[in-house]
């Protein structure tokens, strides 16, 4: 699965099809009203758009955006962002390859605004890079203080110190104007590997306590805290020291799960009863918005592949238009729930199912032949109790026997989804 990029990242602010405008506007107005050293956090759970909504207000801070026309950003805000604030984006995880973290910021630093910089500067930067390179983790021993350490070593351990704050403010000093204040933001902190993550943010803690700089974490809070926990020990409590840390945490609100699905499946080739039942799907298990992305790509390729099948009879639609979505669903969600599904031993996740999609259940009464006198109440149970027998059939002995085609397509299909490994793995790759 492809992240989304830029212009679709622009597209979703543009239509506020994620629905996060309003708060991205009050995020806005959080940092033109901050004055003294802030950290906030941006908390959300894996998938929910923590990078989407950042890069959003990187868009807004660089002008990328002009069109407020839909009136869910506050235009006012917005201008004095762009007057007040300098804004910097550091991808933790991208970076946790170099093993000091304040001069990953630096060259990060430096490779963002060497317009700002003269040479001078960049040269006493990379001084302190290079001198960070000799000197201890900054929050585990930075001072050796044992009986056989010499008082000129001592002297020199402790100007090393002075001499990285006072090229810290320095820097600072220097690729921002007088009244501007700068913006840090942290991207992936949680994704990092835990020695990394710690040095972050105490790196934070000691050489950026400025009253101009305002630092801002995407995190996921349980994730870091075990992260944090993991680094000092299993007794050390990390949700206190995450409290103490930062000075807001700010809430990611959930995703409106329709519109954005909406957007997302609109790009998908097919017919609509498939968009209608993966939207179903996606809302039932309530996705998270790098969940939808996964499945959207997951259903285009499978989509494509179903579609090459046109011999299909009337009957047999529901594998390709029901069982198929929902089987991707599952594979999103929940695997094991997928492999029984797959397996035929799935019929009470399909019952569940699919009183929450109005579009299966239409579809499925046109495989009740006699409607006389039922209602709708009853022709919706009887168009249930069709796709429930359906698929049921489709694994008994007598079903292969009549099927056996349309079973094979299925497998071929669930082989597809089987393959499709970047859903499950990504979760895995935050721990």
């Amino acid at each position: 699965m492809k992240e989304l990029d830029n212009e679709q990242i622009l597209h979703h602010l543009k239509q506020n099809t994620i629905g996060r405008n309003n708060q991205l506007s009050v995020l806005v107005k959080v940092l033109n009203s901050s004055e003294e050293n802030t950290v906030l956090a941006i908390d959300g759970p894996w998938g929910s758009g923590k990078t989407v909504f950042i890069k959003q207000l990187l868009m807004l801070a660089e002008s990328t955006i002009s069109d407020y026309r839909h009136g869910t950003l506050d235009n006012v805000a917005v201008e004095l962002l762009r007057e007040k604030q300098k804004v910097f984006y550091f991808n933790a995880w991208e970076n946790d390859y170099i093993n000091d973290a304040l001069g990953a910021i630096l060259l990060k630093l430096i490779a963002d605004d060497d317009e700002s910089l003269n040479i001078a500067a960049i040269k006493r930067a990379a001084k302190m890079i290079n001198l960070s390179a000799g000197i201890k983790n900054v929050s585990h021993d930075f001072i050796n203080f044992s009986a056989n350490t010499s008082k000129e070593d001592l002297v020199k351990d402790i100007q090393a110190i002075v001499d990285r704050h006072d090229a810290v403010d320095d820097f600072i000093n220097t690729i921002k104007r007088d009244k501007e204040r700068i913006v840090f933001v942290v991207d992936e902190l949680d994704r990092c590997r835990p020695s990394f993550a710690v040095d972050i943010l105490e790196v934070i803690k000691h050489y950026f306590v400025r009253d101009d700089v305002t630092f801002i974490l995407t995190i996921n809070t349980k994730e870091l805290s075990h992260t944090v926990q993991k680094y000092y020990g299993y007794n050390f409590d990390g949700s206190s020291y995450l409290n103490k840390f930062f000075d807001f945490t700010f809430d990611l609100r959930p995703i409106e799960i329709e519109n954005y699905a909406k957007a997302v499946l609109d790009w998908v080739s097919g017919g609509m009863v498939v968009h209608e039942v993966a939207h179903d799907a996606i809302e039932y298990f309530n996705f998270e918005m790098r969940e939808i992305n996964s499945y959207h790509s997951a259903l285009r390729l499978v989509d494509s592949f179903l579609s090459r099948n046109r011999n299909w009879q009337e009957e047999q639609w529901s594998i390709q238009l029901i069982f198929v979505p929902l089987a991707l669903a599952l594979k999103v969600k929940n695997d094991s729930r997928f492999k029984e599904f797959v397996s035929g031993k799935g019929a009470d996740v399909l019952r569940n199912f699919l009183p929450s999609s109005a579009s299966a259940v239409h579809y499925g009464s046109r495989q009740v032949r006699d409607q006389t006198d039922l209602s709708q109440e009853q022709l919706n149970k009887a168009a249930i109790d069709a796709l429930v027998k359906h698929y049921e059939n489709l694994f008994t002995p007598e079903g292969r026997r009549r099927g056996s085609e349309n079973l094979q397509d299925f497998r071929d299909v669930v082989s597809l989804m089987s393959s499709y490994t970047t859903i499950t793995q990504e979760k895995g790759a935050r721990k």
